[in-house]
């Protein structure tokens, strides 16, 4: 919505069409979670759509929530079956969306069984060591764990597409904590090679910050190096 007039976002929201709402109170009670409470709200939700007659409901949820030391959180499965099955024949879709790069597979897996669609960002290397991704917003790549050299195949791949994309590009590197001098000089140089007005933005720990820095990433023309400290 960022795009549209200010008048034309309000719209949505002025009428109720549209809502954006925190977690305590609906899913979460202070530290705690519970399946029952939470399915007692999302059915609060699609009752009041239904008598205010909107035709549907799309919910999205961004289930980050359940990362944090929160009791009641092993009820998240019983919670994604009782959505499952409340949806049914229903005109509501909810979007539960986890970080793969933060939540374990086993939870993914086990979430996984009670969705009729996953969609997960395209993923051009992964092993017990780095992770290599595309990133959809803010468009760009995200990489994750130890990158050197022997990865530089995926990685030139991973620019290679988001320069194809168009528009500016974010190299998420905040889950990154190493990366070899190769590697990091591939990401300049692709920076570098890119036509104005199109940007790069270096998002990394201070500690990877300090190899672009030597690199000159700083004295290039729409570059931008944001630093990211630990969760």
């Amino acid at each position: 919505m960022s795009d549209l007039p200010r008048t034309v976002r309000g719209r949505p929201l002025a009428s109720g069409q549209l809502a954006a709402a925190e977690t305590e109170g609906r899913l979460l009670s202070g530290q705690s979670f519970s399946a029952g409470q939470a399915m007692a709200w999302l059915d609060g939700q699609m009752t009041a759509g239904r008598r205010e007659g909107f035709p549907g409901l799309r919910v999205a949820v961004d289930m980050s929530w359940a990362l944090r030391p929160v009791t009641g959180a092993e009820q998240l499965p019983d919670f994604e079956q009782a959505v499952a099955a409340a949806l049914a024949g229903t005109a509501v879709s909810v979007l539960c969306q986890y970080d793969r790069a933060r939540f374990d597979p086993v939870t993914l897996a086990t979430v996984a069984a009670f969705h009729t669609c996953s969609v997960a960002a395209a993923t051009y290397h992964a092993d017990a060591t780095v992770r290599i991704c595309r990133q959809y917003a803010p468009p760009g790549i995200r990489l994750a764990g130890e990158l050197d050299y022997r990865r530089e195949e995926p990685l030139a791949l991973a620019l290679a597409e988001a320069i194809r994309i168009g528009g500016d590009i974010t190299v998420n590197m905040a889950g990154l904590a190493f990366i070899d001098g190769s590697c990091a000089r591939m990401i300049v140089d692709a920076a570098r090679g890119l036509a104005a007005p199109r940007a790069v933005v270096l998002r990394c720990r201070p500690g990877i910050a300090s190899r672009f820095v030597l690199l000159g990433a700083e004295d290039i023309a729409g570059v931008s190096l944001v630093i990211v400290h630990d969760r």
